[in-house]
């Protein structure tokens, strides 16, 4: 390793988690709309059988496929959020310092790096942490770099100064 490292985005894969975010929605959306015709079908053709427990199987099946579709929505809208920064460079450091999201800081200025889960969507994250309490943070899925190896890449450049705290991904 020379004394820069680079990580750069991979906006094929935001692409990829934002086409699957999108079809997962539709899915959740056409499944809830089948299962409420079958349904009402059902009660509409056989009323003696189906009875008085189709309003409570047609409720039931119309909420659960709205919270899906609500979960679904919400999932594709932060992939989508954290797609639009895939491009270019990520994160550029050498031995004076990071660059992240086209902000260079020293490792003096550096608090803390933490990565932080991401849930619903979005993207495991590096969240920077300046001593003037600003943050930055990158969308590491959409990177070509595991969150171990930035840890080792930080360690290094930064002389044991800084380093990435992996612990909630535990």
């Amino acid at each position: 390793m020379g004394d820069e490292y680079g990580i750069y985005y991979r906006p094929e894969v935001a692409a990829g988690r934002v086409s699957s975010a999108r079809y997962n929605l539709f899915w959740r959306l056409g499944s809830l709309v089948v299962s409420a015709l079958i349904i009402g079908l059902a009660w509409l053709i056989w009323p003696g059988q189906v009875g008085t427990a189709a309003p409570w199987f047609l409720i039931t099946s119309i909420a659960i496929g709205l919270v899906t579709s609500i979960i679904a929505a919400i999932t594709w809208i932060r992939a989508a959020s954290d797609a639009k920064l895939a491009t270019g460079l990520a994160i550029g450091l050498n031995r004076e310092g990071v660059l992240i999201g086209q902000r260079w800081i020293t490792w003096p200025e550096v608090g803390s790096m933490v990565v932080k889960p991401g849930s619903l969507g979005a993207s495991n994250a590096l969240v920077a942490t300046m001593r003037d309490n600003s943050t930055l943070t990158v969308p590491l899925e959409l990177t070509d770099a595991m969150p171990a190896s930035v840890d080792s890449v930080v360690r290094v450049l930064s002389g044991g100064r800084s380093w990435v705290d992996l612990s909630a991904l535990d």
